[in-house]
């Protein structure tokens, strides 16, 4: 062969692959039938420091869920949802054990708190995504929280309903919407190649502004990094707790599928948390988190 021809077939691959890189779509690529299980564990520490006094109150907790392709479309997947576990140990500097949770516990309990998020798993729900991550909607989480509620041997007909509020506020539609977004808005329609940067918002609890970035790809594996300049406002009958921060985020996904396979979320926030029944004191607060996300991909 010719040295001529050599370089034009050089020159042929090498344009290949260039026009292949600069035509890359991430997005994710599901097919009805298909499950992901995800399993989840934070640890965040909230700190707060008033008159010399230090709180420090620290959670640790464990969550898995699953999600069942019920339809698709070139758009948008309709999945459904079902938590599998979970388990929350929250313990205070201050008054020791304050939450302590465990669905998977085969000791039987008459914690109320057990009790109640018991009733949360098996739970079918509704969820709706766009390829590129970003959640359209969250539906059937009514039922869900009536169920849980009504098991929970509560008889006060008054507290039942001031706890059915406080859970649509952690698990409602728009509530889970928002949580799971966090971890799958990560795509963008834009085609690009390795090194390229995008952002999107995530509005919610969590206000954030991310700016993703495709760092390596090879035949099974694209990795991203995020950062995020992060807001947090939270509210509720005694405390407002109002944060802003950073937030970084490391994933390995599977270039068939989109999902991620590993991902590592570390947020540092600080701000104050303000107290009604302290006439409003403004007591700085800080936190920070660790998160990390592992999941198991079964294809029809």
């Amino acid at each position: 062969m010719s040295t001529f021809f050599v370089r034009i077939l050089l020159l042929t691959a090498l344009f290949s692959n260039f026009t292949n890189a600069q035509n890359t779509t991430l997005r994710y690529n599901l097919k009805v039938g298909d499950s992901v299980k995800i399993f989840q564990k934070a640890n965040q520490e909230i700190v707060q420091e008033l008159d010399g006094t230090k709180h420090e109150l620290k959670n640790a907790l464990e969550t898995d869920y699953t999600l069942i392709v019920l339809q698709a479309t070139d758009s948008l997947y309709t999945m459904q949802l079902t938590f599998n576990r979970f388990k929350l140990l929250s313990t205070s500097n201050l008054s020791g054990e304050v939450v302590n949770i465990d669905t998977n516990s085969d000791t039987p309990s008459d914690n109320i708190q057990e009790t109640l998020f018991s009733d949360m798993i098996g739970a079918a729900l509704k969820m709706e995504m766009y390829r590129t991550g970003k959640i359209k909607a969250v539906s059937g989480t009514e039922k869900m929280i009536a169920n849980m509620v009504n098991n929970a041997g509560i008889q006060d007909e008054f507290t039942k309903q001031i706890l059915v509020e406080t859970m649509k506020k952690e698990f409602g539609n728009k509530s889970l919407a928002s949580s799971f977004e966090q971890i799958t808005y990560i795509y963008t329609n834009k085609k690009i190649t390795i090194g390229d940067s995008w952002i999107n918002k995530h509005k919610g609890k969590l206000n954030a502004t991310n700016t993703w970035k495709l760092e390596a790809a090879d035949e099974k594996n694209i990795t991203l990094s995020g950062k995020s300049d992060v807001k947090m406002f939270s509210s509720d009958q005694n405390l407002t707790m109002a944060l802003s921060g950073t937030q970084e985020t490391n994933i390995t996904a599977s270039k068939t599928s989109g999902f991620a396979k590993q991902m590592t979320v570390n947020l540092t926030a600080e701000g104050v948390s303000t107290m009604e029944q302290m006439n409003d004191t403004k007591i700085p607060t800080t936190l920070t988190s660790t998160t990390t996300y592992k999941t198991h991909i079964y294809v029809q």
